[in-house]
């Protein structure tokens, strides 16, 4: 603490020093108890200076965090109220089973179109049928980017043809599904700037269709690309070869598979030959 003396402090003392002299005829009377009472308020004061420095002093140390407790270092930021992103999920290593050439989208160039499958599957399905949890059709267009159907569960497929049912320049993509003993065909065709499937119309002969394709069971009913065109047959009679068969004609018309009966003809399954009888 600092000793040196208040002038102020000093000049009431003296006063009251002077004051306790009680002269004879003093023009001032109870002086000295106005002095001592001024000491006393002087001493209070600076007393009460004393501790407003203190006050003031650890009120700023508390502000500063001085005592050298743990604590942040600066400014306290309020809590983020921005959402954690969600990861996307991861894409599933997938593998190409088989690929094909042809024009798609219509452009004039060559796509690349392939059945993807999970690695594992993709090696098992060229000895024996596989039934896949993912399978997907993907194009790879020539002008860059990709376009996927997404087929879900289903037996590996393989590319039957890239036909143009449509005849408007365009190819379209005919994949075959075979379970075994019964099968199916789906056809997939260029709409705008994607590919999607094209099922059979309304109306179709119900003996023929299955899934949103074309139904193959052996000796019931058949469908397959012959000479470029969709053709699915039912036998008449007798199924030794060559036979007779029903056959039906597949045209696509806005996206949708349209039947068209042919007539009667032979079939040959040894060639895979749609002949006159």
């Amino acid at each position: 603490m600092n000793n040196t003396t208040d002038p102020i402090f000093e000049a009431l003392d003296r006063l009251a020093r002077v004051a306790d002299t009680n002269p004879v005829g003093d023009p001032m009377p109870g002086i000295m108890r106005k002095a001592r009472a001024n000491r006393r308020r002087a001493t209070a004061l600076a007393a009460g200076g004393v501790a407003a420095v203190v006050a003031v002093g650890f009120g700023v140390a508390s502000a500063l965090d001085v005592s050298g407790s743990a604590g942040p270092s600066g400014p306290v930021s309020p809590p983020s109220t921005t959402p954690t992103p969600t990861p996307s999920p991861t894409e599933p290593a997938l593998e190409e089973f088989e690929r094909a050439p042809a024009d798609v989208d219509g452009d004039g160039a060559v796509d690349i179109i392939r059945v993807m499958v999970p690695p594992a599957d993709a090696k098992n399905a060229r000895d024996s049928i596989v039934d896949s949890k993912d399978v997907r059709l993907q194009v790879k267009l020539d002008g860059g980017g990709r376009e996927e159907v997404k087929l879900g569960k289903a037996p590996v497929p393989t590319i039957a043809g890239t036909p143009d049912l449509d005849e408007n320049g365009t190819a379209d993509v005919v994949l075959s599904f075979s379970g075994g003993d019964a099968g199916w065909l789906r056809v997939f065709t260029w709409d705008g700037d994607t590919v999607v499937q094209a099922e059979p119309a309304a109306g179709s002969p119900a003996d023929l269709v299955n899934d949103g394709g074309l139904y193959t069971a052996a000796e019931i009913v058949s469908s397959a690309l012959v000479d470029g065109d969709l053709i699915s047959w039912v036998p008449t009679a007798d199924t030794s070869a060559p036979y007779e068969v029903r056959t039906w004609t597949w045209q696509l018309d806005k996206n949708r598979l349209v039947a068209t009966e042919s007539g009667i003809q032979c079939w040959n399954p040894d060639d895979l030959s749609l002949t006159t009888c």
